[in-house]
């Protein structure tokens, strides 16, 4: 299994390819091609958005296999008023090849076990929707407490939002 790690600076283009890749294989049917595409080209400037995040102390750890990373966890405090007070799971993602083999696991443990240190009461992941993550995130006891809608990319998203008792 790979190593689980608290991320650097340097991760961040690593970071960022899995997260691209991610949607370009579990998403597809799911996203317009589109915007997976847009993701794509804006694969620089996302990078640099994350290695200004890590070294301004956000909360990333990674799944790393020698020196590439092939998932990551992005984690903190939720972000809309009406679960104010819990954590959140802003996004977990590995590469094809890795899912199933315990570094997914690994990294929403890692996630968890942070945010309960925290002093967070419970957890809140937002789900696409016909995501399979819906399964894994139910299998490590999360349960859907409701529905969200986002068009800030221009296209219609919508999911499920599960919570984690911590």
């Amino acid at each position: 299994m790979p190593e689980i790690r608290k991320a650097a600076p340097g991760d961040a283009l690593g970071i960022t390819i899995v997260n691209v890749y991610t949607w370009k294989t579990a998403y597809a049917g799911l996203v317009p091609e589109e915007l997976i595409d847009r993701r794509i080209a804006e694969l620089l400037p996302r990078a640099e958005k994350c290695r200004l995040g890590i070294e301004q102390g956000g909360d990333y750890w990674v799944a790393a296999e020698g020196n590439a990373v092939v998932g990551f966890c992005m984690f903190g405090s939720y972000r809309e008023a009406d679960h104010a007070g819990a954590g959140e799971i802003y996004a977990l993602y590995t590469l094809a090849g890795y899912q199933r083999r315990g570094a997914g696991t690994a990294l929403f443990t890692a996630a968890v076990e942070t945010l309960k240190a925290r002093g967070y009461p419970y957890a809140i992941v937002n789900c696409l929707r016909g995501n399979p993550a819906l399964t894994f995130y139910q299998n490590r006891g999360g349960t859907v407490i409701g529905r969200w809608e986002d068009d800030s990319s221009g296209f219609r998203l919508e999911g499920d939002t599960l919570r984690f008792e911590l």
